[in-house]
């Protein structure tokens, strides 16, 4: 995320959109702690150069696409599932 809006912030520094985004980062992180995710810097993209509406998540869903279909090549040539080595422990009660 940093790097995206770091890259975003070079390309385009003075669209207003961006300085809203990175400012509201800016108070988060400086009320919390908390970093933007991938998530916020896509949304400052979309926003700052008025990409169409859902262009974000489009984006964010390729990304995850991509590793999906690596993670599916990588269990189809190891010839078997990658199965998770933990043991739920918690309530079996429903939430």
């Amino acid at each position: 995320a940093q790097a995206l809006l770091g890259a975003l912030q070079a390309a385009a520094p003075d669209r207003p959109a961006l300085r809203a985004a990175l400012a509201l980062a800016a108070r988060v992180e400086a009320a919390t702690g908390q970093r933007p995710a991938i998530d916020y810097a896509l949304a400052a993209l979309e926003r700052t150069l008025a990409l169409p509406d859902g262009a974000a998540f489009t984006l964010f869903a390729a990304g995850r696409t991509a590793g999906w279909i690596a993670h599916a090549l990588e269990q189809y040539a190891d010839g078997k599932l990658i199965r998770p080595r933990a043991r739920y422990v918690g309530s079996d009660a429903p939430a």
